[in-house]
C-alpha cells in the first residue's frame, strides 16, 4: 500500500509530497516528536483528515479501527455496551468478554464513567481490535497503563492482528515488537 500525503496548516508545511509504503499484515511503529504530525498522518491516511496531495493512493478502499488519543466512549453506557454497540452489534458478545479478560477487565457491565483512565483506554483497544477493519490505527494505546497492562494490551494486539496492517503511534519507545519504524 501507498500514497502521498501533503499538508498545511496556518501557512506552515507538515508534509510536502511525503511518501508511504506499508506492506499488508505487517505492524509499524510511527514515532516523532510532540508535533511533528503523527496524528495529523494518520488522520489522513484514513481519510478523516484532508490529504492535500490528492486521493490517499492504496488507503481509500482500506477500512479502518481506532484507538484515538481520546478514548471517544460513551460515559453513560457499560464498557461491555460501548464495545458492543459501536461494533454495530454484531460482534459474538463471548468474544468480548473475553477480551475483557483478556486485558485484565473484570466488570464489563460497570458504567465507563466508572472506569479509571488505563481502563478506558483497554476499552478503546478492545473496541478497535475486534472491529471489522482492514488496518488498525493506534494513537498513544498506552498512555495511563502500567507495566502489566501494556504487556496484556500487546498480547492482545498480537493476538488480534488477523492479518491486519497495525500503525502504532507512541512518542516513547515501542513495547510492542514491530516489522518497521516510520520516524517523523
Amino acid at each position: 500500500m501507498k500514497a502521498v500525503f501533503t499538508k498545511h496548516f496556518d501557512g506552515r508545511t507538515i508534509f510536502e509530497n511525503y511518501s508511504l509504503e506499508l506492506e499488508n499484515g505487517k505492524i509499524y511503529v510511527l514515532q516523532g516528536p510532540s508535533g511533528r504530525g503523527k496524528t495529523t498522518l494518520l488522520r489522513m491516511i484514513s481519510a478523516l483528515e484532508e490529504n492535500e496531495a490528492g486521493d490517499n493512493g492504496d488507503f481509500s478502499s482500506l477500512k479502518f479501527s481506532w484507538v484515538f488519543q481520546e478514548d471517544r466512549l460513551s460515559s453513560t453506557m457499560s464498557a461491555y455496551s460501548n464495545v458492543y454497540y459501536a461494533l454495530g452489534g454484531s460482534c459474538d458478545k463471548a468474544a468480548i468478554i473475553e477480551a475483557f479478560n483478556d486485558l485484565g477487565l473484570d466488570e464489563p457491565y460497570k458504567k465507563i464513567r466508572e472506569y479509571s483512565g488505563g481502563m478506558k483506554r483497554r476499552v478503546s483497544l478492545i473496541r478497535a481490535m475486534l472491529a471489522d477493519s482492514d488496518m488498525v490505527l493506534l494513537d498513544e494505546p498506552f498512555t495511563g497503563l502500567d507495566a502489566r497492562s501494556i504487556f496484556l494490551a500487546c498480547s492482545f494486539i498480537k493476538a488480534h492482528q488477523n492479518g491486519r496492517t497495525i500503525i502504532l503511534v507512541t512518542h516513547e519507545n515501542a513495547p510492542l515488537p514491530a516489522d518497521g519504524c516510520i520516524e517523523l
